[in-house]
């Protein structure tokens, strides 16, 4: 049976991605289909084959962190909507023991995570030096602004100290779950990082303080070097430029959940006309609705002028390759 929830959460990341390309959005009919299925074959190997796989707690365990994970994401702006719905249902549908991490581990769709995260930054590096070769982008659209060395300290104290914290609350808890601690320090700083900067600084000293006093040199030594990585990553992330995709539309395929460029906002700051969006971030927060839509293709008509808009890299795909990678180190490695 576990090669068939294997098929599912495969099947069903690969439908994401490809409406996420084709469309720019995830289905949640496909989303309700296989949660629907999933349940049905769980009903079946608990009722019929009286499986131990069919352990549900530990499942469920790892969904709701995935949920947390997902929602702690679209907040801070990393993923849209359907890419937290698609990640929270391979996280239920994807068999616990088919993750191939050690017993203790609460949080093993962590992996998708990372498995993603890595191939996303590698398509990007790779989109940018496409771009570069076409002289569609320059050097400096990769360089990161000033890094503030006692933010990046400030960031470092903070994650000691949660480490700390974890160690000393469960020693075999936090060595089997040593990334996800690590990412509960970042997605802590990120989420405080511009709102409650001298707040942060204050803990991070207190947690530097903590670090120094109640662990040996091995664990300083460790808690330095993989703060350090986290914590430049983290003040990198803050204040690098984003990369953005811009693309001249006509008024007849101006459609809902588009994002507009800056210079298009910009240009219809004349209009009296109440539903045109008149703000932008260019990103996810800033996709226009139905009636904007249809305001913007009005405007585009009066004005005989085409839309510039903001195309963000699909990120369902990244999942999908995820569980793949998932499903291929299970099979190489086994339980």
């Amino acid at each position: 049976m576990i090669y068939i929830y294997l098929a599912l959460a495969l099947l069903i990341s690969v439908l994401g991605a490809l409406t996420d390309i084709k469309f720019g959005y995830v289905s949640n009919r496909h989303l309700i289909m296989a949660l629907v299925i999933w349940i049905i074959l769980m009903l079946i190997e608990a009722i019929f084959l009286s499986s131990p796989s069919v352990n549900i707690l530990p499942r469920v365990l790892n969904a709701v962190l995935a949920f947390i994970a997902a929602i702690i994401f679209y907040l801070t702006d990393i993923w849209a909507p359907g890419d937290c719905k698609l990640y929270i249902t391979v996280s239920l549908i994807f068999p616990v023991q088919a993750y191939a991490v050690q017993s203790g581990n609460i949080f093993p769709a962590l992996n998708f995570i990372i498995y993603a995260f890595a191939a996303g930054y590698i398509a990007l590096l790779a989109l940018f030096i496409i771009r570069l070769a076409k002289g569609n982008a320059a050097m400096s659209d990769l360089r990161p602004k000033r890094i503030n060395i006692i933010s990046v300290i400030a960031n470092l104290g903070i994650i000691a100290l949660i480490n700390i914290l974890f160690e000393l609350y469960s020693p075999e808890f936090f060595y089997s779950n040593q990334i996800l601690c690590v990412l509960s320090a970042i997605a802590l700083i990120c989420m405080i990082y511009n709102k409650f900067d001298k707040f942060r600084k204050i803990i991070g000293l207190i947690g530097l303080l903590f670090l120094i006093v109640c662990s040996s040199w091995q664990n300083i030594l460790m808690s330095l070097v993989n703060g350090l990585i986290a914590a430049f990553i983290i003040e990198f992330i803050n204040n690098n430029a984003n990369i953005n995709k811009y693309r001249e539309i006509v008024k007849d395929d101006v459609r809902p959940g588009m994002i507009l460029s800056y210079s298009t906002i910009l240009a219809m700051q004349k209009c009296i006309d109440p539903e045109l969006p008149h703000i932008t971030t260019e990103n996810r927060r800033s996709r226009i609705t139905e009636r904007q839509a249809e305001a913007v293709r009005n405007w585009c008509k009066n004005a005989k002028s085409n839309v510039i808009i903001v195309e963000m890299m699909p990120f369902a795909p990244f999942i999908a390759l995820s569980v793949l990678i998932q499903i291929i180190r299970f099979l190489i490695l086994g339980n």
